[in-house]
């Protein structure tokens, strides 16, 4: 429990009592202050370690082994500083803020969205929101207010049946939003909840980011100067967070092999990044429309010099013989990333043929240059060996931040998923030529997705589709089911042709038959009268005169 406990605080970053209080405990165990002056049996300060944070670490002089052990870098232990006068004065435009509140709602179907709804209408983002079982004194309180107002307004017999039907158990929501509640639209949204909820209280706007102002960080400076020159004092208020050198962090990213897919990630990733690229075609041109540095593929010592992280943007039957052509060396201590769109095969290269100390990130970003936005499309990685994380979430986050669907997943899961698919998907949309889908002013939305297809495969170099059929075992069989499929439906056609021609053959027989028939019958017919004629005639009497 101790143990655990410890491990929740690491990473905080306020300064807290508690942290401050274990880790003493734990330094002081260390340094055979502790138990009677004695370690516990078997422990030495040689051997023994504390899990805390940086801060307590820096207060109590401990040796730091290693960082960032964390097994999920986004992991952070949330500390609220209480009090009953808040620091929403304090706050402008200028300080990023939240706003904290606790809302109940009648249950009734969409009164969720339609509560929700009061903020996005406005533009207020919002960062959190929960629900939790109300608790038993805020649903007495309901109770007993929903009383009065049923008094108020009528006799007490029917208060006390209306008392009955209240529910036993209810949930309230809290919701953190990206405003001061000063915020003109944020009053407005509070207005409008006000008037759909049962209760609705407004815990506090806050500075974001663990920022400190008005008289707390007047408190906090003033215990800093009266610490300033006692030994084993450090600073109670941080003066920058890690989370504020990740957000600036700019890393250099360098791109190998610069064509379609690879301009497409440049123009993503240059909002935020510092790029160059080099490619054995010039494409210096394409650089400089996309704020891009280009280098010549004989100047490949500079390309690589400095930059953080390396892309290897190329088909995937090339990765191999442009690896060979690379400097490893000077991969050393770099992330390389590779953009595939399998995985298995790359990660088996880039682990065999780089340096041990290079990071690999395998990555098939599921989207190309014809998509308009990445909202919600999915980006599979897999951090097949990372040392340094946060190097790595800082190349990720980029795409978090254009909120795609980041997918963490094996090599080997991602192919067995993805790889049958994206062949077929490819095979069928190099099918189907443009020439056979001539546009129509007047479509349906299957002719629309089959054009879309043949659009989004057309696009991609002949390189990349036979990367998916040489790399995926069951391609020839995919291909042979397909040639099979195909002479499937043409036996159907022919079939059906058949079926339908001898059908009106038949057809027409009996109607010819059935034509012989009739005129035999007319025949007949005529021949009998003809006859009665003949007969009528001979046996007519004479006329005597």
């Amino acid at each position: 429990m101790f143990d655990a406990y410890i491990y929740m605080m690491y990473k905080s970053h306020v300064h807290c009592n508690v942290t401050q209080l274990f880790t003493e405990m734990i330094s002081k165990s260390i340094l055979g202050e502790a138990f009677g002056n004695q370690m516990p049996e078997g422990c030495t300060p040689e051997n023994t370690a504390a899990i805390a944070s940086n801060l307590a670490g820096q207060t109590f002089e401990l040796e730091c082994k290693e960082e960032g052990i964390e097994d999920d870098d986004s992991n952070f232990t949330r500390f609220l500083l209480l009090g009953r006068r808040g620091v929403v004065q304090h706050l402008n435009k200028k300080i990023p803020s939240k706003t904290s509140l606790v809302f109940t709602l009648p249950n009734s179907a969409g009164a969720l969205y339609k509560a929700l709804a009061c903020f996005s209408l406005r533009d207020v983002d919002m960062s959190k929101i929960e629900s939790r079982p109300m608790s038993a004194a805020l649903l007495n309180y309901l109770r007993f207010r929903n009383t009065v107002t049923q008094m108020g307004g009528s006799s007490s017999s029917s208060s006390s049946n209306n008392r009955g039907k209240l529910p036993r158990f209810r949930y309230c929501f809290y919701l953190d939003i990206l405003s001061s509640e000063l915020d003109e639209g944020v009053q407005n949204a509070l207005h409008h909840l006000r008037e759909q909820s049962d209760y609705c209280r407004i815990l506090g706007s806050y500075p974001a980011n663990s920022r400190l102002v008005g008289p707390v960080a007047d408190a906090v400076e003033a215990l800093d100067a009266a610490n300033a020159g006692k030994k084993h004092t450090t600073d109670l208020r941080l003066k920058s967070l890690p989370s504020d050198d990740e957000e600036a962090r700019q890393l250099k990213i360098g791109f190998v092999g610069y064509g379609a897919f690879g301009q497409f990630l440049s123009k993503k990733l240059s909002e935020q990044h510092n790029l160059r690229c080099i490619d054995k075609l010039d494409k210096s041109k394409e650089a400089e429309e996309n704020n891009v540095e280009y280098f010549p593929t004989f100047d490949m010592s500079s390309f690589l010099q400095g930059l953080d992280v390396v892309v290897i943007s190329v088909p995937m039957i090339e990765l191999e013989e442009t690896l060979e052509s690379l400097p490893l060396d000077k991969l050393r201590n770099k992330l390389v990333v590779e953009v595939c769109p399998l995985n298995a095969y790359p990660r088996t290269i880039l682990t065999r043929m780089l340096p041990a100390d290079t990071d690999i990130l395998c990555t098939n970003p599921m989207f190309g240059p014809e998509v308009q936005g990445l909202d919600g499309v999915p980006f599979v990685y897999e951090k097949a060996r990372i040392r340094d994380t946060s190097r790595a979430s800082c190349f990720l986050s980029t795409f978090e931040q254009a909120r795609c669907q980041m997918v963490e997943m094996a090599s080997e899961d991602h192919d067995s998923y993805v790889a049958d698919a994206e062949f077929v998907t490819h095979l069928t949309g190099r099918l189907l030529d443009r020439n056979l889908l001539p546009a129509s002013p007047v479509s349906s939305r299957e002719y629309a997705a089959l054009c879309d297809v043949a659009d989004m495969t057309t696009n991609d170099t002949f390189d990349m589709f036979f990367g998916l059929f040489k790399y995926n075992d069951r391609a020839k069989e995919l291909l042979n089911t397909m040639r099979d499929n195909l002479a499937s439906v043409e036996r159907k056609l022919a079939a059906k042709e058949a079926y339908l021609a001898a059908s009106a053959e038949m057809k027409n027989t009996d109607r010819q038959k059935l034509l012989a028939e009739c005129r035999l019958l007319l025949r007949e017919m005529s021949q009998s009268t003809e006859s009665k004629e003949s007969v009528s005639s001979s046996i007519e009497p004479k006329d005597d005169k």
